[in-house]
Formats: C-alpha cells, sequence, structure tokens
C-alpha cells in the first residue's frame, strides 16, 4: 500500500468509520448482528484504499471518477443507518421539539401547514422542493468536476464531510420528525402529481424514522449555497429560488418541525469553517483554492 495517496474526502470517510466504529464498540450489547456493521466498515475502507491503489501510478480517468462519487453513494447507507443505534444514549426526543414549536408558534406548524394549503398543486410544489435537494448538491458536484476541476475535491469533500457531522448529532439526538412521529392521519400530506409520487416512493424505499434535527436538507443545502457565493456564484441564480422552496417543504410535507429548519441554518453555519479547516488540514494544497 505504499504510495498510495487518499483523497481528502476518502480520509474523511474513514476518520467517520473509525469514529462510529468506537461507538458501535461501546454499544455492542445492544445491537443486533454487530458483525454487519463492522463488516461493512472493513468493506468500504478495503474498497477506498483498492480504489486508491489502483491509481497510485498513473491518473485513470475512470477509477477518478469513482473516487469521486463513491462517497456520494456510501450516504444512502450511512443515513439509515443512523436508525438502528441511535437511541442508544437517549431514548426519543421528539416530545421536546414539539414542545419547542408550540412555545415558538403558538401551534404545530408541521400539522397546519399542509391544511392551510392543501390544493395538489401547491403539495406538487413543495414536494418538488423537496427533492430539488438532490438537484442542488449532487449537481453542484458533478458541475465542479466537469467544469472547476481545480475545486471538484473540495467541493465532495465539504457536501460528504458535514454530512458526516449530521450523521453523529443525529447517532446522539434521536428525532424522527412529524411524518414518523404521528400516525395517519395526522401525519399525511395533500396529494400532488408526478414529485409527491416520487418522494413518497424513495421515502417508502430510502427513509427511516431518524435524522430530524437538524435538517440536514436545510444544512447541507445551506453548506452548497454558501460554497456557491465563493467558488460558483453564477449557479445562485438557480439555487436560490430552489432552497426557498425547500425550507417551506421540509415543514409543509411533514419532514421537520421549524425548529429543525432553524438548526439546519445554525449547524450549517457552524460546520462550514469547521469543515473547510478539516480539508486545509487533509489536503495542504486546499490554500491554494480557497
Amino acid at each position: 500500500m505504499r504510495n498510495i495517496k487518499l483523497l481528502p474526502v476518502e480520509k474523511a470517510t474513514i476518520a467517520y468509520i473509525i469514529i462510529t466504529t468506537i461507538y458501535l464498540l461501546l454499544f455492542i450489547g445492544k445491537l443486533d448482528s454487530p458483525w454487519i456493521y463492522f463488516g461493512i466498515r472493513v468493506g468500504v475502507t478495503l474498497a477506498i484504499l483498492l480504489l486508491a491503489w489502483l491509481e497510485k501510478d498513473k491518473f485513470n480517468p475512470v477509477v477518478s471518477f469513482i473516487r469521486y462519487v463513491f462517497p456520494f453513494a456510501l450516504l444512502s447507507y450511512w443515513y439509515p443507518e443512523t436508525y438502528y443505534y441511535n437511541e442508544f444514549i437517549f431514548p426519543n426526543l421528539d416530545s421536546y421539539f414539539i414542545a419547542a414549536d408550540q412555545a415558538l408558534f403558538g401551534c404545530q406548524p408541521s400539522l397546519e401547514f399542509s391544511k392551510w394549503l392543501p390544493q395538489a398543486w401547491f403539495s406538487e410544489l413543495m414536494y418538488f422542493g423537496y427533492f430539488s435537494y438532490y438537484f442542488i448538491f449532487f449537481g453542484t458536484a458533478l458541475w465542479c468536476y466537469i467544469y472547476k476541476k481545480e475545486i471538484a475535491n473540495k467541493a465532495v469533500f465539504m457536501f460528504v464531510c458535514s454530512f458526516y457531522f449530521y450523521y453523529v448529532v443525529f447517532i446522539i439526538l434521536p428525532v424522527v420528525g412529524p411524518q414518523f412521529y404521528y400516525s395517519p392521519p395526522v401525519s399525511e400530506v395533500p396529494d400532488g402529481y408526478l414529485f409527491s409520487r416520487i418522494m413518497r416512493f424513495l421515502q417508502a424505499t430510502g427513509e427511516k424514522p431518524t435524522g430530524a434535527f437538524p435538517s440536514s436538507h436545510v444544512g447541507i443545502t445551506f453548506t452548497v449555497i454558501i460554497f456557491m457565493y465563493r467558488y460558483c456564484r453564477h449557479l445562485l441564480k438557480y439555487a436560490l429560488p430552489l432552497f426557498f422552496i425547500l425550507v417551506l417543504s421540509t415543514v409543509y410535507i411533514k419532514a421537520h418541525y421549524v425548529i429543525d429548519v432553524i438548526g439546519g441554518f445554525i449547524s450549517a453555519a457552524l460546520f462550514y469553517p469547521m469543515v473547510r479547516w478539516i480539508y486545509g488540514k487533509f489536503d495542504v494544497k486546499s490554500h491554494q483554492a480557497s
């Protein structure tokens, strides 16, 4: 493995694996089939090292692209995985967040919003806004890889490492959000058209009752907006309208309490400089793109 050079995002992924492995070892007695979790971590680490080894002597465009997208692909596993061990420290905390919304607004906006505007066209707009999350952060990462390679590694690191920060919070603070905490018909959202069906399919197949506070939808997208402002400002004219709709949608479709949305903004403002600092430690060349 000599002469292997890991990308900053690969180092961050291995760091996340180490941190969560320590956590799982501390609570191994509470895990069902614990060796599955450890086996997946070993497999992911070996895959990262193998991909780096394949490029140790010569740049390979195919391997390079795989290394770029692999950490994004892993997020689809790391996020729902938090559900299986996020109540080892605290029990479900939704009641506290419901109380916070009640104290702030005198009602439950996550339950009332869809009652105020139940029209199908508005519901569709909200589902589209929630789905635009994928357009914004995947699209920005892909744009950087194609058009501005000098910041591509920084982009994927900033986005993926921010996810890792959120996942650690989700492990410690088990909040599931209105869509899971309440039962039908209270948890139901008015039907829309195409995007309501797409999102409901994604929620049914890949969503788990975890990760409501802070809202990573808001936090990650705000992180991308900050990144755009610094490095590709012209993309903001496309992203900002979508971001506005996305923020509203998180409450409308009952994915989050309003306090989660506020937490998303605050957490992104805190995590961004931390992640940027870590990137500087992982890649001395990063200062050239700062």
